[in-house]
């Protein structure tokens, strides 16, 4: 009985609010800490990873005209892309995330 009762109180003084103070401003702004730009080139495919308790999480397969793979993985309900699309490609590693994506007209050889 004793040992419940101390977890509540432990629990409880975890739970002060006295400890922090109201504020409005933004302390840390996470920004991207390496940006790459691929491209031009062509999405592959675009698969949703939808697990419970999480964002949904988009895995966009993307090749470059020079042959490159690159597999991002980006959060939330944004993304632009669909399989086919030819464009550049800016994306963060860190959070790793799509920035940017930008239609660009392909240009076919013959």
């Amino acid at each position: 009985m004793l040992s419940k009762f101390l977890q509540i109180v432990a629990l409880t003084a975890c739970l002060t609010p006295a400890w922090s103070k109201p504020t409005s401003e933004l302390s840390f702004i996470r920004q991207p800490s390496t940006v790459s730009i691929v491209g031009p080139g062509t999405v592959l495919s675009v698969h949703i990873l939808d697990l419970p308790f999480i964002k949904p999480r988009y895995m966009v397969k993307y090749k470059t005209d020079r042959g490159e793979l690159i597999e991002v993985s980006t959060a939330g309900n944004d993304v632009f892309v669909l399989e086919g699309m030819h464009g550049i490609l800016t994306y963060s590693t860190h959070p790793e995330k799509i920035l940017s994506f930008r239609v660009v007209e392909q240009e076919f050889t013959k």
